[in-house]
C-alpha cells in the first residue's frame, strides 16, 4: 500500500477565477507596468525569465488542472499530481501570462536551461503532492523552484485547517526560500479568502481597479493588510502570474550578477516588487495613502506592478548598514536585525521636491513541535511575528536628526513608507526590531533618476555576502 493511500482527504472548497477574453497582457498593460519603457532601454539585453523555474499550481476544474503544453514550445513540464490529463482552459490562460511566449517571461521554465515548469493539481499539492496537511508525521517536501503561482482561492470550511495549510505554506517559504505568489478573490464585495492570501511569506495581489476582496486578514494573525501589490487586468487570475513573471525577470538578473545574488532570496525578491510599485498610475491616481500603523493601502496595497522601477534599484546595488559610509539613493540590502544596534542607511538627495518610497520586508517565523512523547513523530506548526519597524529622519553627516516619516505595524510583517515632501538633503533610514538575527529585505529609491543610463550599473566596492539559497531542515 503506498503512502498516499493513508492520507485524509480535504473537503477543500475551491474557486478558480474565469479568464479574461484575452489571455495575455495589452500593450497597453505592458506600458503601465513598466514593461514597455525597460524592453526600450535594455533592448537585446532585456531580461526574459531565462534559467528561472516555477511550480503553477491550480485547483481542478472537473478533473483538469494541466496547461496545454503544445502551446508552450520553451517550456520543459513535469506533473509531480499526475492524475488527469485532459487540459484546463483555466490553467492554459494561467500559463500565457507566466510564462508564455507574449508574457514577461517567456523563458520561465524554458527547456534549454535544465530548468521546468512544475504543475500541480491543488487538492494533491495540499496533501500528499507538497504540504501534507493533516499528516501530522512529515514535513512537507522540499520546493527546488524559484516561483510557485497560485490563481485560485479556497477553504476546507475548518479555520484551524486553513490556519495549518497557511503555517505549512509559511514554513517552506522560510525554509526553501521561493517566491509564492497568491491571488485574492474577485469583486469588491467578497472578503479575504482563507487561501492563500492570509498567508505572511507570499505575495498577495490584487487589481488596480480595486475590484477585489476586501478588510484585514481574519485568521493565521487578524488585521494585517492584503493585497501586497496590484496590477491592472481584468481578473486576478491573471494579475497573480503577472507578477510572478516579473519576480522572474528579477531572479535572471541577479543570478547573473554575484553583487546581486542576495536579491534571489523571497524576502528581497518582496520588497524589491512592493518598492518599485507605483503609488500614482492608472485607478489609483494620487488615492494611495497609509499610516504609520497601516503600512499599505487599504485597497491597493504597495501600489501597482512596476518592473521598471523594481529594476532600477536592483541594479543600483546593495549596500550594508553602516554609521559611517553612505549608500546611494536608490538601492537595497538584505540585511540582519538586532535588538541592540539600530541598522542605519545613510543617504543624500539632491533634487528638489523628490517622493520616497521604502519597503522593509521579512518573514514569520514558524515553529515546527514534535508533540508525540514517545518514538513517533507528531508535528505541529505555529507562527510567530518578529517586529521590525522601519524609521526615515533627516541626518547631519552621520549623525541622525529629526523625524520625518515611520512606519510601525505591530501585526504586518512589512513596513513601507511613502513620502512626497522629502526636500533636498542628507537622511537615515532606521531598521529596529524586538528579535535579532531576523533577515529582512529592505529597498528604498527616489522618484528622480540618476542622468542619463548611470542607474543601470551596478555602483563599485559593494560589500555583499551571498546566502545559500536553500537551508537545511535538520
Amino acid at each position: 500500500m503506498t503512502m498516499k493511500q493513508f492520507l485524509p482527504i480535504l473537503a477543500l472548497t475551491f474557486a478558480v477565477f474565469l479568464p479574461s477574453a484575452s489571455a495575455q497582457l495589452s500593450s497597453t498593460q505592458k506600458a503601465d507596468i513598466g514593461f514597455t519603457a525597460l524592453q526600450s532601454r535594455l533592448g537585446i539585453n532585456m531580461p526574459t525569465g531565462s534559467g528561472v523555474s516555477v511550480s503553477h499550481v491550480e485547483a481542478p476544474v472537473g478533473a483538469a488542472y494541466r496547461p496545454d503544453t503544445a502551446l508552450f514550445s520553451n517550456q520543459s513540464f513535469t506533473f509531480p499530481s499526475g492524475g488527469n490529463t485532459t487540459f484546463s482552459s483555466h490553467a492554459t490562460t494561467v500559463g500565457q501570462y507566466l510564462y508564455g511566449p507574449n508574457s514577461l517571461s517567456p523563458d520561465l521554465g524554458d527547456n534549454t536551461s535544465g530548468n521546468r515548469v512544475a504543475s500541480y493539481e491543488a487538492n494533491n499539492w495540499i496533501g500528499g503532492g507538497f504540504l501534507f496537511t493533516n499528516v501530522a508525521f512529515l514535513l512537507p517536501a522540499i520546493e527546488t523552484n524559484d516561483i510557485q503561482n497560485h490563481s485560485w482561492i479556497g477553504t476546507t470550511g475548518n479555520a484551524t485547517t486553513d490556519t495549518q495549510i497557511l503555517n505549512r505554506l509559511d514554513f517552506t517559504i522560510e525554509y526553501d526560500d521561493f517566491l509564492a505568489v497568491v491571488g485574492l478573490n474577485n469583486g469588491s464585495g467578497n472578503t479575504q479568502p482563507n487561501l492563500l492570501a492570509q498567508s505572511y511569506n507570499s505575495i498577495s495581489v490584487g487589481l488596480s481597479n480595486g475590484n477585489h476582496s476586501r478588510g484585514s486578514t481574519t485568521i493565521n494573525g487578524a488585521g494585517r493588510t492584503k493585497p501586497d501589490i496590484v496590477v491592472p487586468t481584468g481578473v486576478t487570475s491573471n494579475a497573480t502570474p503577472t507578477v510572478g513573471s516579473a519576480a522572474a525577470l528579477l531572479i535572471e538578473v541577479a543570478r547573473s550578477n554575484g553583487a546581486l545574488a542576495n536579491a534571489q532570496t523571497s524576502v528581497m525578491l518582496k520588497s524589491l516588487l512592493m518598492a518599485g510599485a507605483s503609488k500614482e498610475s492608472g485607478d489609483l491616481d494620487g488615492t494611495w495613502s497609509n499610516t504609520s500603523a497601516r503600512p499599505l493601502d487599504s485597497v491597493y496595497g504597495a501600489g501597482e506592478l512596476d518592473i521598471e522601477n523594481s529594476y532600477h534599484i536592483l541594479v543600483a546595488g546593495e549596500f550594508n548598514a553602516s554609521t559611517n559610509s553612505l549608500a546611494n539613493k536608490i538601492g537595497w540590502d538584505l540585511g540582519t536585525s538586532s535588538t541592540s544596534t539600530t541598522q542605519y542607511y545613510f543617504f543624500d538627495i539632491e533634487a528638489t521636491a523628490a517622493s520616497f518610497t521604502a519597503s522593509l520586508n521579512w518573514n514569520a517565523v514558524t515553529t515546527v513541535t514534535d508533540n508525540d512523547a514517545g518514538p513517533g513523530i507528531s508535528y505541529s506548526f505555529s507562527a510567530a511575528v518578529p517586529n521590525l519597524d522601519l524609521r526615515l529622519y533627516t541626518a547631519n553627516a552621520f549623525t541622525v536628526g529629526a523625524p520625518v516619516a515611520s512606519s510601525l505595524s505591530n501585526t504586518d510583517n512589512v513596513e513601507h513608507i511613502y513620502s512626497t515632501s522629502v526636500a533636498p538633503g542628507r537622511y537615515a533610514l532606521a531598521v529596529t526590531s524586538d528579535t535579532s538575527g531576523i533577515n529582512y529585505g529592505l529597498s528604498w529609491t527616489t522618484a528622480v533618476p540618476e542622468p542619463g543610463d548611470a542607474v543601470f550599473v551596478v555602483v563599485g566596492a559593494i560589500c555583499v555576502i551571498i546566502v545559500a539559497r536553500r537551508r537545511s531542515r535538520a
